[in-house]
């Protein structure tokens, strides 16, 4: 049996909605062109997107599920690493790594992984800009001219940036999926970090940021959505929920 968990909390006055879950309860997979609302299961958007080709890394059950995801999208014109949260081992382990390739892991029967921008919580920077730098490769601005290559290139958070956004995390234990209304990426993983979460990756966001939840009535699971962005916008991948039991 897997269970999962609807919560939803307030964090810096927005308001962020979860899913807490069973590692056994998740996989990636690719919905075609629909928004999360449409769909028959539970979760939330998964990776990027150009068009209809993945440009962030989506594999279930070692293979991409949709053209483009083995790898990351470049970005600046330079070689761009992104974040990927890989589930390995037949689905025991969890591991991050920053990757082009998603055979850069090499990881051994890789059951699923989802790529977006890696949120590092369990590294210790000194402030916000420490950690933008980390991301973004040689400053804190919001400037695609200071790419590096082989970074994660994330010139578009800056430090100040907020908007709509989604992640992953793991506590050890336990899947963490989170939408946010508006956040920028240090406070994201800041919310990450205080849910145990020692991994955590975040995914697209914008207006891709969406959930399907179950919100228990009368012991009943009964689908719940949120779109802070009011768009139903269609996507590609989405990380699903299929739990045997909700609470």
């Amino acid at each position: 049996m897997t269970v999962a968990q609807h919560i939803a909390y307030t964090h810096n006055g927005n308001t962020v909605h979860t899913i807490k879950t069973d590692l056994a309860a998740i996989s990636v997979v690719d919905v075609g062109y629909k928004s999360v609302n449409d769909q028959a299961y539970f979760g939330v958007n998964g990776t990027f997107f150009n068009g209809a080709t993945l440009v962030g890394i989506a594999i279930q059950n070692g293979s991409a599920v949709r053209s483009g995801g083995s790898r990351t999208g470049q970005a600046c014109g330079t070689l761009t690493k992104r974040g990927t949260m890989f589930c390995y081992n037949g689905g025991s382990s969890i591991t991050t790594g920053v990757v082009d390739y998603a055979s850069e892991a090499n990881l051994s029967n890789v059951k699923w992984a989802i790529g977006g921008y890696s949120l590092f919580p369990n590294v210790s920077y000194a402030n916000s800009d420490a950690f933008y730098i980390a991301i973004h490769g040689k400053d804190a601005s919001d400037d695609c001219s200071k790419a590096k290559a082989g970074s994660q290139n994330a010139y578009r958070f800056g430090p100040t940036l907020k908007t709509k956004r989604t992640a992953i995390g793991w506590d050890g234990s336990k899947i963490w999926l989170a939408a946010f209304a508006s956040e920028n990426a240090w406070e994201v993983r800041q919310f990450m970090i205080n849910r145990g979460c020692s991994l955590a990756v975040m995914l697209d966001g914008g207006g891709s940021t969406q959930m399907k939840y179950a919100n228990v009535r009368n012991g009943n699971p009964v689908p719940a959505n949120f779109d802070p962005s009011n768009e139903n916008r269609p996507i590609y991948t989405m990380v699903r929920v299929a739990a045997t039991d909700w609470v």
